[in-house]
């Protein structure tokens, strides 16, 4: 189990980290958020401190919409190389075939052999596998796994086809996402299966309305999401 540990200070990073592996987690995945914008001086040396506090793998965690911080390889390439890097989760790949697969060998020639590529954005999951990531950093997961995991072993056996069928089926639940944010949208599948208690998020997230509960459970009604 891996836990997220990001936080607006590196002091307060730090103690996140420390909580999380007096609890048990394998693994940490850092996104590099401030309220001032960071450079990339600043990222990399928030990185470079977390791994050396950490006894713990540490995945990078690459999510420009909500850091408003984008990496570029340079930076990318000098993260992977620090001891203790485990893995980078990217935000997606492109939606061409041809092009997926160059931007993840590109990444792969960049980073040590043992540092991951996971691709992050759910509609974009099949397309990342498919490319040759090596994982699927999933937010369905968490609520859904054998919805998650059915498209991923498609992938990962070389049905690539399949995979991409799976994540067609799933385009409902993808517009969801986009029209909602899928942080939203999967806390309301939570919500409507009971597996947590109704408006769990976090004032001040607020949630979905009852229209757009209504066009979501009728997308997990017709998708048989319950697992």
């Amino acid at each position: 189990m891996f836990v997220g540990i990001g936080a607006l200070r590196t002091s307060h990073v730090l103690h996140h980290a420390d909580d999380a592996q007096a609890a048990g987690a394998r693994g940490l995945l850092l996104a590099p958020v401030s309220y001032q914008a960071l450079t990339r001086d600043d990222v990399y040396g928030l990185f470079e401190t977390v791994v050396q506090r950490s006894d713990v793998p540490v995945i990078v965690y690459d999510n420009p919409i909500t850091t408003r911080f984008t990496f570029d390889d340079d930076l990318y390439s000098a993260i992977a190389g620090l001891d203790g890097i485990a893995s980078v989760k990217i935000p997606g790949v492109p939606t061409d075939e041809a092009a997926a697969r160059q931007r993840v060998a590109k990444l792969r020639g960049l980073f040590p052999a043992h540092v991951t590529i996971g691709v992050s954005g759910d509609p974009l999951a099949a397309a990342g596998l498919n490319a040759g990531c090596d994982a699927w950093y999933s937010v369905v997961g968490g609520t859904l796994p054998a919805t998650a995991l059915g498209l991923t072993r498609a992938a990962l056996e070389g049905d690539a086809s399949g995979a991409l069928r799976r994540s067609a089926e799933l385009q409902p639940l993808w517009d969801c996402f986009a029209d909602y944010g899928s942080l939203r949208v999967m806390a309301a599948i939570a919500e409507h299966l009971g597996l947590v208690s109704q408006r769990s998020l976090p004032l001040p997230i607020l949630g979905l309305d009852s229209a757009q509960r209504a066009r979501l459970e009728v997308a997990v009604a017709r998708l048989s999401l319950v697992e």
